[in-house]
């Protein structure tokens, strides 16, 4: 939606090369990007869905990607995946509360895939 160009490594390694760079566009500052929803709260389920549509209304309202500046561009990325590991996170400590309650011993965590490369998760 934002057309970042994909790497062999897919859209998530695109959209966290793009959300990294920084790129100074003189006066140019990003638009106000509306808060992310938070989907589920309080039940172990994941969907991502909320977030692509939260960007599509967001990029349909300014009339296209082509009218979003880059700025913003980098604005709605990085909201993107602020929210993605923050959900990710959000269900993480779910899971570990309900086997708390269950007396399961977690020692270890092992997140894998794709996302296990993704710095921001990692820096968490």
């Amino acid at each position: 939606m934002l057309g970042l160009n994909w790497t062999a490594h897919g859209p998530g390694a695109a959209l966290e090369q793009f959300s990294a760079e920084d790129h100074s566009l003189g006066d140019c500052t990003p638009d106000p990007i509306p808060p992310f929803p938070r989907p589920m709260p309080g039940r172990l389920a994941f969907s991502y869905a909320s977030f692509h549509s939260h960007v599509e209304r967001y990029i349909f309202s300014r009339g296209g990607a082509d009218k979003i500046n880059v700025p913003t561009k980098r604005s709605i990325a990085r909201a993107f995946q602020e929210a993605a590991v923050a959900h990710l996170l959000d269900k993480l400590s779910l899971g570990l509360e309900w086997c708390r309650m269950q007396d399961v011993r977690v020692d270890t965590v092992v997140v894998s895939g794709g996302v296990a490369s993704n710095l921001y998760l990692r820096d968490r």
